[in-house]
């Protein structure tokens, strides 16, 4: 018994050692330096293992430094004012790029249209069909249908006959929008201007040395602050001994005299930017407007297009198209209050590209209108008949 207690005691004090030695001792620098790390085969490596990197920023930073080049050439190009520039780079952008995408889905949906009667024909039949189906008689010994149900419908019940009419009336209308090339997943392609819309916003943005959603108050005064507090971390890091690659701000950069400044592009744009507006309205376009005139116009604008695209739907929209509706009527509207403290260079790209989209769905419709309902056909009766009873009025 004696000795079971002392081999217990050995194997606890044993136990105990091992966790604090791997589970309780402090990482140290030098457990951390790269010398001590060893692969799978406990072989030594100078090299730490390679960490895997979820960042976007290589693939987007190529993309918004291409497009903020494109719009300073556009200026540099025609010599605009940034006033006309910006409204501009609108115009340009939806019909280079969105346009395209936006005539392919209208022309989908008129050809969705245009098949819409074939499928209700279709439909029609599939229930005429679906209430004369009964359970066909068999002589095998094998079938499973009981003998009472032989000669009787098979979708006995108004549930089942509705949701079996349904089912094939929608592998119908899949069939012909697969064979007339205008499927729904071809409905998505409109979709290509959210990001468009975003990304132009963003380089329009760049343009004034701006990264942030919020507008620049004093440009100047944010320039030194970074500038300064750049300074003060390059000192810390001197006095530590620890060399180190700072990356550059956009917004700001160290000239080869040492003065801090800013970029000379960037101050150059914002410089005939503060100087560029409406006077007495928004002289400055990296302020926001004063007046909140163009929140409102901005707001009114999303507004129109999304009560134009309601009166122009074929039928009132019902359960998550609604919902859709909704959600976007209420985003219109809230757009006044979350745009009054963006610059007015912003609010003018996104005006005139809410403007040329509300103009350019008014004018797909009337060029390219959609198919007219067709009525229901009436009873048919021959012409002389006609004019016999007409006759017999008479």
């Amino acid at each position: 018994m004696l000795r079971s207690t002392t081999i217990t005691t050995t194997t606890t004090a044993t136990f105990t050692r091992h966790l604090r030695h791997h589970h309780l001792r402090p990482l140290t620098p030098s457990l951390l330096s790269p010398t001590n790390l060893t692969t799978h085969n406990g072989n030594p490596t100078t090299t730490p293992p390679p960490r895997r990197s979820f960042t976007t920023t290589p693939t987007i930073e190529p993309l918004l430094s291409t497009t903020t080049s494109l719009i300073l050439t556009l200026q540099s190009t025609t010599s605009l004012p940034w006033l006309l520039t910006i409204p501009l780079v609108a115009l340009t952008v939806r019909t280079c790029i969105t346009l395209p995408f936006t005539l392919y889905s209208h022309k989908r949906t008129i050809k969705q249209l245009s098949l819409s009667p074939i499928i209700h024909a279709w439909s029609f039949i599939y229930r005429r069909q679906v209430a004369k189906e009964v359970y066909p008689p068999t002589t095998s010994s094998n079938s499973t249908i009981p003998k009472e149900l032989i000669g009787k419908k098979i979708f006995n019940t108004p549930e089942k006959w509705t949701k079996e009419v349904l089912k094939r009336t929608k592998n119908k209308r899949v069939e012909l929008y697969k064979q007339f090339g205008c499927q729904y997943w071809k409905g998505f392609v409109g979709l290509i201007q959210i990001p468009v819309w975003v990304l132009a916003s963003v380089s329009v943005r760049r343009v004034t040395g701006v990264n942030g959603w919020d507008a620049p108050i004093d440009i100047s005064k944010r320039a030194r602050e970074m500038n300064s507090s750049s300074g003060l971390e390059s000192e810390v890091v001197m006095e530590e001994g620890v060399s180190t690659t700072s990356s550059s701000s956009p917004l700001v950069s160290i000239p080869e005299n040492g003065t801090p400044g800013l970029d000379e592009i960037t101050a150059k744009v914002r410089e005939e930017m503060q100087t560029g507006g409406i006077d007495g309205w928004f002289v400055d376009l990296l302020q926001p407007d004063p007046y909140m005139i163009l929140p409102i116009i901005f707001s009114l604008t999303l507004f129109t297009n999304v009560m134009s695209a309601t009166a122009r739907a074929t039928k009132e929209p019902t359960g998550w198209r609604k919902g859709l509706r909704n959600a976007l009527m209420g985003i219109s509207l809230a757009a006044f209050p979350l745009t009054i403290g963006s610059p007015a260079v912003l609010l003018l790209y996104w005006i005139t590209s809410g403007t040329y989209s509300l103009i350019q769905n008014t004018v797909l419709h009337t060029v390219l209108p959609p198919p007219k309902s067709v009525a229901p056909v009436g009873e048919k009766v021959p012409s002389w008949l006609k004019k016999d009873k007409t006759e017999e009025y008479k």
